[in-house]
């Protein structure tokens, strides 16, 4: 059975592939509203990458 570490290191690797599809649709969004949004986005999934590189096994 997969330790709980190769769990944190698959959903870092989801959440970096996340927030390469964001980048882009940030680069194609029009509206400003959308473009903060979409940047909000970005950065919780930052954040929520940081918090889970400094996962411990």
């Amino acid at each position: 059975m997969p330790k709980a570490k190769q769990y944190v290191d698959q959903s870092m690797s989801s959440v970096q592939t996340t927030v390469n599809t964001l980048q882009q649709a940030l680069s194609s969004a029009e509206k400003q509203d959308n473009k903060n949004k979409i940047q909000e986005a970005i950065n919780s999934l930052n954040s929520a990458q940081q918090q889970l590189s400094q996962y411990q096994d």
